[in-house]
């Protein structure tokens, strides 16, 4: 049996990635709950547990294994009926009006959370090798728009533009040093940026254009 969104009337394939279903039971499909993460963006709870990758081994060559962090990513959407649901997207639709008005020229913009420099290991786990070659994250807010992966970004400082294109784009989860390649983020996603580049004009607070 056909199933089919509740608020669009789109029909959904089977297993169809990205459905949200809501408390009453009904089916949202994922570019109308895209639409509504400018306000209703994912949570996420964290609970300690040990890593599942050796971090390093004894003279015995037994294993040492560290304690990490493993996220639970928290819906809001599924804590809303459907009309819930659809206020929820009145209120997010008048508020990407407000963000196309105040960023107009821009196919998306992100506010930068922080940015983290990576040195992968080239070599194995019991001799790691590290490469000295620019990885740069740039961790952050997508706040109006959408992001796609390959994007070019600016900067503005001191009246000076910057400028980098993105390698990858990462789903991020607020507070792992790595995400889940994606190929795009609307607004209200959380996402890290890969750049193969130096990005020490960028910072946290700054506000980062697509154009």
């Amino acid at each position: 049996m056909t199933e089919y969104c509740g608020y669009c009337g789109k029909a959904l394939a089977e297993k169809e990635k990205g459905v949200v279903r809501l408390k009453d039971g009904q089916a949202v499909c994922a570019e109308c709950a895209d639409k509504t993460r400018i306000l209703y963006p994912f949570r996420y709870s964290y609970v300690l547990t040990r890593s599942t990758i050796a971090s390093g081994w004894t003279r015995k060559k037994d294993a040492i294994y560290d304690n990490t962090v493993l996220g639970q990513r928290i819906d809001p959407l599924t804590e809303m009926t459907l009309e819930e649901f659809r206020a929820a997207m009145e209120e997010s639709l008048k508020a990407a009006e407000e963000q196309a008005a105040r960023y107009a020229d821009a196919k998306a913009v992100i506010e930068v959370d922080h940015v983290r420099r990576y040195f992968p290991n080239v070599g194995t786990v019991e001799k790691p090798k590290y490469s000295k070659r620019k990885h740069y994250g740039v961790f952050g807010k997508v706040l109006y728009g959408e992001l796609i992966t390959g994007a070019e970004v600016v900067v503005s400082h001191k009246d000076r533009e910057y400028s980098a294109k993105m390698k990858t784009l990462e789903d991020w989860d607020g507070k792992s040093a790595a995400g889940t390649p994606v190929g795009k983020a609307s607004a209200g996603k959380l996402v890290n940026m890969m750049f193969s580049q130096g990005m020490d004009f960028v910072y946290p607070g700054d506000t980062l254009i697509v154009r």
